[in-house]
């Protein structure tokens, strides 16, 4: 089968998502910071610009497996759509909060950096309204935390 055959076969969220995470592996290299001819990239612009780039980019991988049937990702209660969304999205918020953090001498690629991650979480989340898989909730995360809510034993009584 052709590329373009393939292609063809992806949902719109799929193409939104592998087409962000493709320019953020590109953007992992082009300047974030910089002046006067001395740029850094994301990798040399801290954790939450690097961490947070490939958080998103594994999100995008997540979704283009999933749609071409390679892998059948879940976590518990949660599907690989589910993981993507959650994982795009943190990606996402990474990316913003290094933006936060350093206002000044910003460059494109923080700007580009900050839409593909976006782009990912949208693809992920149009994917997932596609597929008919609904968004995560609470109940997702019970097995997590322990049940959950008033589900806890009640504290020890003190000691006398």
């Amino acid at each position: 089968m052709d590329f373009s055959a393939l292609w063809n076969k992806l949902s719109g969220g799929v193409r939104i998502a592998a087409v962000a995470g493709l320019v953020l592996i590109i953007n992992l290299f082009l300047p974030w910071y910089g002046i006067a001819g001395f740029n850094i990239n994301a990798f040399d612009s801290g954790f939450l610009a690097w961490f947070g780039s490939i958080l998103a980019i594994a999100g995008a991988v997540i979704v283009v497996l999933g749609a071409l049937g390679r892998s059948k990702i879940s976590f518990g209660s949660l599907q690989g759509g589910q993981i993507a969304l959650l994982v795009g999205g943190l990606g996402a918020l990474f990316v913003i909060l290094r933006w936060l953090t350093e206002t000044s001498l910003v460059k494109f690629g923080l700007f580009l950096g900050i839409a593909a991650a976006i782009g990912v979480t949208a693809g992920a989340y149009l994917d997932l309204k596609e597929s008919g898989v609904g968004m995560p909730t609470a109940d997702d995360f019970k097995r997590f935390t322990g049940g959950g809510g008033g589900d806890a034993p009640p504290p020890p009584p003190p000691p006398a």
